[in-house]
């Protein structure tokens, strides 16, 4: 008999879903909707907001100032129309003049370059997003022009997240956004009736596009265990919630619709390129053979939610995917002994290992040991605190680790976990020839020069073994009959004005 292997969460790989509300029946128009994700909010304030699940919370009291289509591609938003030069070193900005925040001071161009300023003075989780940009230079009323040291790929992808997100400058002043949000977005907060598992929010009648916000009030709730939400959703006192693959089943018997999208690729990080302190992972052919010794089908059909495997980090959807990547370690067993063998690790080596059992139960434990032990790589399995994971990994404690990492856009995907910068390349790995692939994607021009730029670098990283991808876990939302939603190519969850009521 097949034991499951429960599929990985980010944040230190928690799986839940939150507690039901009290959003009593099915939400249409003009009603609350209700919502539950398995992360709670940790900051409104935009330069330490977190994106992913948190994204719901701020994305409820900030307009950006661009917006993203399901597939990445930008929209207007607080800015109506942007231009690059030919340098692509200089974006200019035209900026709404009908916008005002909920202090009900205007919006205009030395707001966001109140904001930008904020953000770039302000060390936090989204630092990466600004490392291009050298300065912001108003040049009318409502006209911003950002000034970069080098082409930034993701720039209008980032001024429709995090970056993008506009607060009144008089609270950036006072320093209180973190808990006292001020923006100009959909809704406002209800700090006096909010907590940290819950947030209230009002409709903003303020806001320069109601339409798009169908609901006057919205209630997001975290809550770490997923079972409560189960009849709360079924009943329709909960509108949509995260939950695990496990569950899917149970609650579209019911007549709840979940969706799901594989948004994100789960696999070991091999953090340790250099081999500092487990001096095999210095040797490409060791992290080569790693990747050799795992059957990724088998543990794909073993695994919660039958995931899709894989051996490249890159979004399947972008144009960084390549296909033929994907038999670039076919399971060999023979092959992954042999190049221990080239390597001088004959004999084989230990693997220190986070012993995540306690999260994820004892068959991913015993689905590591196997596949290792048959290529002569013994593991040691170590203690560690789940709560502290995640910032372990960023920190360079870890050297190796089971992961789980966002898979977004192909720029993303090198700014979070490839760039000598990236937040998942805590021990900063970095070669002449990877640097000099990822400046060909920074000045690419066209789609069909970017495409290749992009593939170039995904080619990279698996001939060389950066990681050992093993599969990409769906990401799933269960939905009562009266709401819709659907993912898009940015984030691990939908965004919140994708969330409407069905249309009868």
């Amino acid at each position: 008999m097949r034991v499951k292997v429960a599929t990985l969460a980010v944040s230190a790989m928690l799986t839940a879903a939150g507690c039901a509300g009290a959003g009593g029946n099915l939400a249409g128009p003009d009603e609350n909707l209700v919502l539950v994700t398995n992360q709670p909010n940790t900051s409104f304030d935009p330069p330490l907001m977190r994106v992913g699940p948190q994204a719901l919370y701020w994305q409820a009291v900030y307009d950006t100032l661009l917006h993203s289509d399901v597939d990445g591609e930008p929209l207007p938003g607080m800015a109506s129309a942007w231009s690059y030069d030919e340098s692509k070193l200089n974006l200019t900005l035209t900026l709404r003049d009908d916008i005002t925040f909920s202090d009900g001071s205007a919006f205009d161009a030395a707001a966001v370059k109140s904001n930008v300023d904020h953000f770039m003075a302000t060390p936090g989780p989204n630092g990466p997003m600004t490392t291009a940009i050298e300065s912001v230079e108003v040049a009318g009323t409502h006209q911003v022009v950002i000034h970069l040291r080098r082409p930034d790929p993701g720039l209008l992808t980032n001024l429709s997240s995090t970056l993008g997100a506009m607060a009144a400058p008089a609270a950036i002043a006072r320093g209180d956004l973190a808990t006292a949000p001020t923006g100009s977005g959909p809704y406002t907060l209800q700090a006096g009736e909010s907590s940290a598992e819950r947030k209230l929010y009002q409709r903003n009648a303020a806001y320069i596009d109601p339409a798009a916000y169908p609901f006057d009030t919205v209630e997001i709730k975290y809550f770490a265990d997923v079972n409560p939400v189960l009849n709360q959703l079924k009943t329709g006192q909960v509108d949509a919630a995260m939950v695990r693959a496990a569950v899917t089943e149970e609650l579209e018997a019911s007549g709840v619709k979940v969706i799901s999208e594989s948004t994100e690729w789960a696999g070991l990080l091999l953090l340790d390129r250099a081999g500092t302190s487990v001096p095999a992972l210095g040797d490409v052919r060791v992290r080569q053979a790693l990747n050799y010794a795992f059957d990724r089908d088998y543990i794909s059909s073993i695994t919660d939610g039958n995931p899709v495997p894989t051996a490249q980090i890159f979004n399947a959807d972008s144009i960084a995917y390549d296909p033929a990547l994907e038999s670039h370690y076919n399971y060999d067993v023979d092959k992954a002994k042999s190049l221990l063998t080239e390597a001088g690790y004959g004999d084989g080596f230990t693997l220190p290992l986070p012993d995540l059992s306690a999260i994820l139960g004892p068959a991913i434990n015993k689905t590591i040991d196997q596949a290792l032990n048959a290529i002569g790589v013994t593991v040691e399995w170590q203690r560690i605190s789940p709560t502290t994971m995640t910032s372990d990994i960023t920190s360079g404690k870890i050297p190796v680790t089971l992961f789980q990492l966002a898979s977004n856009t192909p720029w993303q995907t090198i700014t979070n976990s490839v760039a000598p910068s990236a937040g998942y390349n805590p021990m900063r790995t970095e070669t002449p020839e990877l640097n000099a692939l990822i400046e060909r994607v920074r000045v690419a021009n066209g789609p069909e020069e970017s495409a290749a730029a992009y593939k170039a670098v995904n080619r990279y990283v698996v001939e060389n073994a950066w990681f050992v991808p093993l599969f990409r876990p769906g990401k799933y939302f269960a939905l009562t009959p009266g709401i819709t939603t659907e993912y898009q190519l940015t984030g691990s969850v939908p965004d919140l004005s994708r969330f409407q009521p069905v249309q009868k």
